[in-house]
């Protein structure tokens, strides 16, 4: 071992130098908790890096870029499965014709960039270079400058600094917009990465959301929102979900996320948002992606949202506005707790088409129990034509207490949704008169 230490005595940036002027062949090994990588060296030259969970794997990458098509992508995993083991899925790309050698160099150039500009964002982490180690076969090697790779990595610092400052945050929802400068120039001229962003802003999606939909890595993609936004083009709103905490707010899980987010579309009259949440898990950034909506104050509640009357008690407006949202059920239990901690209240969602149905059911039970004592209301609904199951028989089945309430919910009804929360409410301001 040639050299070894932590990141908050030496910056990456100095091991950097040294290795280029001793003009060293090895691996700079960087790693902290649940993350590490490799950038490695050919007399002193960088000619490949990869990450530890991958930040975007080769064919991922070349998909987004639009080098390649996802079905190019599928034939060409095929054919790696079925390969001896260390076939590289570049080579068979270029075998199969898919791109040629300049476009794959270009999407490795790129990876070593992303790969370097995310550990220059580490603030600790143990690093170690060893000499002469080799990266596997790859299907390409490259020969990049460091003091490119610094600078590059340095600048890409600065501009998120500018992005966020301008932004404010990348949970904020951006909304088309009239700028000026169309009428001044009577027309407007979008290149091709900004129709791949603008194609994705539709006033419900937030940026986090549609950086991960664009097709374009999250640096340059944000480059191309905060650009719109400079240009006038789009404006953005606080993130909804930002008021957890701050007033009423109703967390909804259930096992399935189609029947979950039809609950919050029938309660809003299908005005949600979609956010991919960010947050700080053991050290770790935990993307999770966020169904929110709000029932507003002054919106009338005659269970079809659209003022035409109806039944006052059924859907009397509520007194204050009340955030309902939900997050995937593939999030993780600290992820949903970080999330859903401060919550006034909860709806958990259960298919009552029979027994089996509700088995489901047990772990969102299991969580709600490791929360505490948190008011709560099941609400059951029906996914198949059918006799839905008693209350007594539910009860029983999910083994509740007499005291947790179990409602029958029709899931495009607006009336009917919007009572289960109410119900919630009501639950929670028992608890806290308690």
């Amino acid at each position: 071992m040639l050299l070894q230490g932590n990141l908050q005595e030496f910056s990456l940036p100095n091991i950097f130098q040294l290795v280029k002027m001793s003009a060293k062949s090895g691996s700079l090994t960087i790693r902290r908790d649940g993350e590490s990588g490799k950038i490695f060296f050919r007399n002193g030259m960088i000619s490949y890096a990869y990450s530890s969970p991958q930040l975007l794997p080769l064919g991922e990458r070349l998909v987004k870029a639009g080098a390649i098509s996802s079905a190019e992508l599928k034939q060409a995993l095929a054919a790696q499965k079925k390969a001896p083991e260390g076939a590289r899925l570049g080579g068979i790309l270029l075998t199969q014709g898919s791109l040629d050698h300049g476009t794959l160099e270009q999407a490795v150039r790129e990876q070593i960039q992303d790969t370097a500009f995310n550990f220059f964002s580490w603030n600790d982490g143990e690093f170690e270079f060893g000499a002469d180690d080799s990266p596997p076969e790859e299907d390409i090697l490259v020969e990049m400058n460091v003091e490119t790779v610094i600078m590059e990595g340095c600048r890409r610092i600065d501009e998120w600094e500018l992005i966020f400052e301008q932004l404010g945050s990348l949970e904020r929802v951006p909304h088309l917009a009239y700028g000026d400068h169309v009428d001044d120039e009577g027309r407007l001229t979008l290149t091709a990465e900004e129709w791949r962003v603008v194609v994705h802003i539709d006033g419900r999606a937030d940026i986090n959301t549609i950086l991960r939909d664009c097709g374009l890595d999250r640096f340059h993609g944000a480059k191309v929102i905060y650009s719109l936004f400079s240009s006038g083009l789009i404006n953005v709103t606080e993130p909804v979900i930002e008021s957890i905490g701050k007033g009423l707010s109703v967390a909804v899980r259930g096992p399935i996320d189609i029947y979950n987010e039809v609950f919050l579309n029938t309660l809003t009259d299908s005005n949600v948002v979609k956010q991919l949440r960010v947050e700080l898990i053991d050290e770790k950034e935990v993307e999770i992606p966020v169904v929110a909506g709000q029932l507003l104050a002054h919106a009338n509640g005659n269970g079809n949202g659209n003022g035409s009357g109806g039944e006052e008690a059924e859907g009397a407006a509520p007194a204050e506005d009340i955030l309902v949202f939900t997050a995937a059920s593939t999030c993780s239990e600290q992820a949903w707790r970080r999330l859903a901690g401060e919550s006034s209240a909860w709806v958990l969602l259960a298919n009552a088409n029979d027994v089996d149905s509700l088995r489901s059911t047990q772990a969102d039970l299991e969580f709600m129990k490791a929360l505490g004592k948190v008011p709560f209301v099941v609400a059951t609904y029906m996914s198949m034509v059918g006799e839905e199951m008693t209350g007594k028989q539910i009860s029983k089945a999910l083994g509740l207490d007499a005291k947790t309430p179990v409602l029958s919910c029709h899931l495009r009804d607006r009336a009917s949704v919007a009572s289960v929360v109410r119900a919630a409410l009501e639950l929670a301001a028992v608890s806290r008169g308690a």
